[in-house]
């Protein structure tokens, strides 16, 4: 359950990123990886 609903983000935030500002940087995969570390501890708690 906790992969589906991080696979789900990555792909959703990396689509965003891509079409919000044409790329990835260091800094989009650094933020990309915080907001992954949310959604498990979220995911977790929640189960």
């Amino acid at each position: 359950m906790v992969l589906l609903v991080c696979a789900a983000c990555f792909f959703w935030l990396r689509q965003l990123m891509m079409r919000r500002l044409g790329g990835c940087t260091g800094d989009t995969a650094g933020a990309l990886l915080e907001l992954l570390e949310l959604a498990v501890l979220l995911t977790l708690a929640l189960l």
